[in-house]
């Protein structure tokens, strides 16, 4: 019994001097990619709080507009100012997600009919992950997206990311697979204090174009986000603004502006927790600019 208590004692003293002699980099001077040979585990939750639906969907994912890889998030530093990550998200919602798309109309030439639970802030029940359009699938469980990307820093401000969207729950060509192409930037503009930051997207995405009812009617899709908002931090506690634009520029789509307000806590060098609250389209073609709108909560861990 002594000796299993000593090890379990040396393994704690292990990881209390690593956590003693880690330096904490505070959200406002983090980089853009992790140091080589960090890793760095995060999840976060997300509740919808659209008007008249709220809790309706909930689950593994985020609804920070500018949070690309949501859900389930493993990233590491592979090499010098280079980075990888994999993430998967899991919504689950209260109705059959049939209820959340579009119905036909009762004749043939007749305009579509609402959807029965949500239709969200673009009327058709598309909900948006950082500017990519999802709709949800049947069934209650909803596994999307997969994202896996690369990230290179080639100045201490500014870097470029390549991403891979697979979704692995297709919807008939709704939910498309493609690519995204991001150029990050960041400038601390007091050291501990505050920064800003920015970012484009070009997001160029694919179907199978049929003339079915229910069905994408064109091959490619491309579309455009940009996001940008300033950051403060005080004794480990960070607080962010962050507003964006995003639009479907072909075929065209009306765009959609959400903003989002962040508050964390950087509890150790190597812990970080936060909560923020999402308006996710305050130009909605459907309802009032506050209509749309969830909350999520979150926890990195670096090792």
């Amino acid at each position: 019994m002594s000796g299993r208590l000593g090890f379990l004692a040396g393994i704690a003293v292990v990881l209390m001097a690593g956590a003693a002699t880690a330096q904490t980099v505070y959200f406002t001077d983090r980089p853009l990619t992790l140091p080589k040979g960090t890793q760095e585990a995060s999840v976060n939750l997300f509740v919808d709080l659209q008007k008249g639906h709220e809790g309706e969907a909930f689950g593994v994912g985020s609804g920070l507009l500018g949070d690309r890889a949501p859900g389930l998030l493993f990233r590491g530093g592979l090499a010098k100012k280079f980075e990888m990550g994999l993430s998967l998200s899991f919504h689950y919602t209260m109705s059959d997600g049939k209820d959340y798309r579009l119905r036909p109309g009762i004749f043939g030439n007749s305009p579509d009919t609402p959807p029965k639970k949500f239709a969200g802030p673009e009327g058709d029940g598309t909900r948006r992950v950082a500017g990519w359009p999802m709709i949800y699938g049947s069934g209650h469980s909803h596994l999307n997206p997969l994202y896996l990307y690369a990230r290179y820093a080639f100045l201490d401000q500014i870097g470029l990311e390549f991403g891979l969207l697979v979704p692995t729950d297709p919807n008939e060509g709704w939910n498309r697979p493609g690519f995204r192409l991001g150029a990050p930037f960041k400038y601390v503009l007091s050291p501990g204090l505050l920064s800003v930051h920015a970012r484009p997207d070009l997001l160029i995405t694919f179907a199978k174009a049929s003339d079915d009812w229910g069905t994408p009617d064109s091959t490619v899709l491309l579309t455009v986000y940009v996001d940008a908002g300033i950051t403060l931090t005080l004794v480990g506690v960070f607080l962010d603004v962050s507003v964006a634009y995003g639009g479907d520029v072909f075929p065209y789509k009306k765009g959609h502006i959400p903003m989002t307000f962040l508050l964390g806590y950087t509890c150790s060098p190597r812990v970080d927790v936060y909560t923020g609250f999402t308006l996710a389209n305050m130009i909605p073609k459907v309802g009032g600019a506050a209509d749309a709108r969830n909350l999520t909560a979150g926890v990195n861990v670096r090792f």
